[in-house]
C-alpha cells in the first residue's frame, strides 16, 4: 500500500485506531457545539480553549484501553455539562 500525502512517513492505523480516533474527533467536536449555548464570548472562549488544551494533553496517547478510559470519561464529563451547566435550548 502506497502511503498517502497526509500520512508519509507513519506508519497505517488499524482499524481499532482508525475508529477511536474517529470518536475522539465526535467527542471534540461535541464539546465545540456545546460551548456555542454560552452566551458570552470571553466564557465561551476560555471555555474553548480549556477543552482545546485538554484534548491535546493527551494527543500522543496509543494504548487503546487508556483511550476507551480517556472516552469514557470524557463521555460523562460531557453528559455533566450539558445536563447542569447549560441551558437546554
Amino acid at each position: 500500500m502506497t502511503p498517502t500525502r497526509a500520512n508519509k512517513g507513519q506508519p497505517a492505523l488499524s482499524l481499532q485506531q482508525f475508529i477511536q480516533r474517529g470518536q475522539v474527533i465526535l467527542m471534540y467536536r461535541k464539546y465545540m457545539r456545546l460551548t456555542k449555548q454560552i452566551p458570552d464570548k470571553p466564557s465561551r472562549r476560555e471555555m474553548r480553549e480549556w477543552i482545546r488544551g485538554d484534548f491535546d494533553r493527551y494527543r500522543s496517547e496509543s494504548d487503546p484501553r487508556r483511550i476507551e478510559v480517556l472516552l469514557a470519561q470524557a463521555s460523562r464529563q460531557y453528559k455533566n455539562m450539558e445536563s447542569g451547566m447549560f441551558p437546554i435550548q
